[in-house]
């Protein structure tokens, strides 16, 4: 045997666990980017005149204070999950925190 046929029986008996180790891995290997969940959203201020309340499931409602690109502050009851704050405050909302109040109506109250 020559040392050329040696060289590529060896190549060979390498390469073929090697592929077949690759094939499996790629085969268990499941689409993540198919299906990839979403990012939860966090809790507070989300930006662009939304908020999201995380009441851990006691469907509780909350006041906040909000406030307007003039800094004028108004009260908005929410409850869980995400709200607009947007539509009934007539300039832009720039933030939105919670003011110590619990159990109120969910809706605008006018100005703080």
């Amino acid at each position: 045997m020559t040392s050329r046929n040696l060289r590529s029986k060896v190549v060979r008996a390498m390469c073929v666990p090697v592929a077949a180790l690759a094939a499996c891995v790629a085969a268990a290997t499941p689409a993540v980017a198919a299906t990839e969940v979403p990012t939860r959203e966090g809790c507070g201020y989300l930006g662009w005149g939304e908020y999201r309340h995380c009441d851990g499931g006691s469907g509780s409602r909350v006041d906040l204070d909000v406030e307007d690109i003039w800094g004028n502050l108004y009260r908005y009851c929410v409850g869980p999950g995400t709200t607009n704050l947007q539509p009934v405050i007539r300039w832009r909302v720039t933030g939105a925190w919670w003011n110590g109040g619990v159990g109120c109506y969910p809706g605008f109250e006018g100005p703080a």
